[in-house]
Order: structure tokens, then sequence, then C-alpha cells
């Protein structure tokens, strides 16, 4: 984690920007550490609750793990927030609905996410503070379900479900049976759905497809917008 602290330290942090750092790869990092943090700080936690008096000094350095795991997380968390606001913020328009499995992507969150979808709630724009005291108050990880959420409504997001909120899903995923597309569309540095929208699909009849593909390209493209663009 050292360097991560060194990062922060520099006065000069908008110079990452110049620097045209993997922000992504970091943030990613971030998030596994606080997740393993999360964990680990649940399991002294656990444990805690149950003694055993016949190994006093092993509690002892349990009691000293914990608390440094705790102060870890706290400065992990602090550095999360800082580099996920480096994004210029005229960047920061959402235009596309989120899937749950996205948001909640971890494995402790999967009853959380199969209640919203049995309740009708397909995307993380639907869930709504109250739903945390009805519908999923039995949950297991509820807590941590909630919290995830408020802080998605405070703007601290994880790098890949903020990329989703702005851009949508890779193209990779729409077109996934035309690879011969996916060619054409990688050749120009198109990546995810919302930068099709200055795509010509018509030119397409250059690379040989016929006027039906192109026709359902379009389709795919307009019905994947009209679903999912805010």
């Amino acid at each position: 984690m050292s360097f991560l602290f060194k990062l922060f330290n520099n006065k000069n942090i908008k110079e990452l920007e110049k620097l045209n750092l993997s922000l992504n790869e970091k943030l990613n990092y971030l998030q596994k550490e606080l997740e393993e943090k999360d964990n680990l700080i649940n399991n002294y936690s656990s444990l805690e609750s149950k003694p055993n008096t016949d190994y006093p000094k092993q509690w002892q350095l349990m009691e000293k793990n914990l608390r440094n795991l705790q102060e870890e997380k706290i400065k992990l968390r602090e550095n999360f927030i800082k580099l996920n606001k480096i994004l210029p913020k005229e960047q920061w328009q959402y235009s596309f609905l989120v899937d749950l499995h996205h948001f909640y992507s971890a494995n402790k969150f999967v009853a959380i996410r199969e209640k919203l979808l049995e309740s009708g709630i397909k995307y993380l724009q639907n869930i709504e503070i109250e739903m945390f005291e009805t519908i999923l108050k039995n949950e297991r990880y509820v807590q941590e379900g909630l919290k995830k959420f408020l802080d998605y409504k405070n703007g601290v997001i994880e790098w890949d479900v903020k990329t989703f909120l702005m851009k949508g899903d890779k193209v990779t995923k729409i077109y996934q049976k035309s690879r011969k597309l996916l060619n054409i569309l990688s050749e120009n540095n198109i990546e995810f759905m919302i930068e099709l929208e200055s795509f010509d699909f018509q030119s397409l009849l250059e690379f040989g497809f016929s006027q039906k593909d192109i026709d359902t390209f379009k389709e795919k493209y307009e019905s994947y917008n009209t679903e999912r663009k805010i």
C-alpha cells in the first residue's frame, strides 16, 4: 500500500491526469482491498464475540490485528474517494441504467440481487432506500448493501460501475455474435455503446454486410438505447 500513500501525499494530485496513469487498475485494486478488509474485520468481530480464556495472548493479538485492519480500512477508503474524484466534473454525466449484477457484483450480495429482481427491480436506479427496511430487511449483508447504495448516492462509486453509468455496456457484449462487426468497431476505437452515437452503420456496406445485417445492428442499438439510456 505504500505507493498509494505516497501517491496521495503528493501536493500535485492533478498531475495524475497528465501522466495518464491507469485509474481503473488502481481503483479496482483499492476496491478489492476494501472488500478484503471488510471480510477480515467481520471474521475477527465474529470470533471476538466468543472469547476462549485458554488463549489470552492469541486474543490480544487478534484485537491488535482488528484495530490495525480498521485503521487501514479508513485510510483505504479515504484514498479510494480521492482517486474516484479525479475525473473532470464535466465527464460525470450518467447516461445509462445499470444492471443489479454490475452494482452488487460481490458473491455476498447474491441474495440481495435475487430479492430485488423478485420484486421487479432490474436496475440500480430503481432502488429506493426504503427497500432496505422492507423487502431486504431479513437478508444477510443488508447493512453492507445499504452502505454501498448510500455511497453511490453520495458519488462514491467503483470505477467499473461509473464507466457503465457513463458509457453503457461494451459493444462486445451486445454484438458478440458478429466477430466481423466487432473487429471493425475495434478499428474505429469503439468500445462502449455510447460511442456508437456517431457511428455510420451504413458504412458497413463497404465491408460486405447486407442491408438486412445493417438494419439488424441498428435495431439492436436503438433497442438498447430505448431500454437503457436515461
